[in-house]
């Protein structure tokens, strides 16, 4: 596996995603260049309330299918974090994601944040990818093979996580309440 990059900005808005409500499960998916699918560029939350395999996850993923066509981008991964602090396992729906994920790119992978390092400075995503017909942690975690763009992101992160900069985002479930949400690209999130 070459090693996965991930930029600041699909650091943050994942982050963001999982800090804006702190007490769901929220996913979203993860969008590379479609120049070096190995360069994680952005994030798209989904849901922070239907976090499972529904008509309106299908919705959400044909959206950011044409968003990726005309922005030259790729649906590279997969982001869950759970509603408990300590949980930082890949849910069962979220498996099922992320399987569909990897039909469309062999490549794909899955990153899920652990809640007890969110507002640090400490790297708080633990990645996942497919082997042996199963979604396993990566063991050797961020560095050989999974790396951040910037190293000074997650204290970068921890300040926008303290100014309250999540208030800003919106996810596909906000769209759902207020179609004017701009969910797909957060513009409004200070990168």
């Amino acid at each position: 596996m070459s090693t996965v990059t991930i930029a600041h900005k699909a650091y943050l808005k994942a982050l963001l995603h999982a800090s804006k409500y702190p007490a769901s499960a929220v996913n979203g998916v993860l969008l590379a260049s479609a120049n070096d699918r190995h360069l994680i560029v952005d994030a798209v939350p989904f849901f922070h309330f239907w976090n499972t395999l529904t008509p309106m996850l299908e919705v959400a993923m044909s959206q950011v299918e044409l968003h990726c066509q005309k922005n030259d981008l790729v649906l590279a991964g997969y982001y869950e974090a759970n509603e408990r602090m300590t949980d930082h396992k890949l849910s069962t729906a979220g498996q099922k994601i992320a399987s569909q994920i990897l039909h469309i790119n062999p490549g794909a992978f899955v990153v899920v944040v652990d809640n007890s390092k969110v507002a640090s400075d400490e790297n708080a995503l633990v990645p996942y990818a497919f082997k042996d017909s199963a979604w396993r942690v990566n063991k050797q975690g961020f560095g050989e093979q999974f790396r951040l763009e910037n190293p000074a992101t997650p204290s970068l992160v921890a300040k926008a996580i303290e100014s309250r900069e999540y208030e800003k985002l919106a996810d596909f479930d906000s769209h759902l309440e207020n179609v004017s949400a701009d969910w797909i690209t957060n513009r409004a999130i200070a990168v």
